[in-house]
């Protein structure tokens, strides 16, 4: 369990709940998954310092404003990322092949 200062309150989520984050300058919408639905949380907070905190659980930055649980990815291919949830996320030319490759690993294990 991580404990995030949501706006509202402080509340404790399980990282591999957390299907992806959404950031907007400093506003970060957190999408998990509780009880088969999917919640929003919002949290003030730069981007990078919540991927650094979900690193180690298999959270991978697709592109500037998306950090994308592993666990719900089902294809990358074409410059796509689709997850299980049917949302589809452009990967920049830049960082597809890391992507790929950080996906492909991720599979392997």
């Amino acid at each position: 369990m991580i404990t995030f200062p949501f706006v509202g309150g402080e509340h404790e989520i399980e990282p591999e709940n957390i299907i992806y984050v959404q950031t907007d300058r400093r506003l970060n919408v957190f999408h998990v998954s509780e009880d088969k639905k999917e919640v929003q949380y919002r949290l003030y907070k730069k981007l990078d310092e919540i991927e650094e905190s979900l690193l180690p659980y298999g959270f991978i930055r697709c592109h500037r404003s998306y950090l994308i649980n592993l666990r719900y990815v089902t294809k990358v291919s074409n410059y796509l990322l689709t997850l299980k949830t049917g949302e589809t996320f452009t990967i920049p030319r830049a960082r597809y092949k890391w992507v790929k490759e950080q996906y492909d690993l991720w599979k392997e294990c």
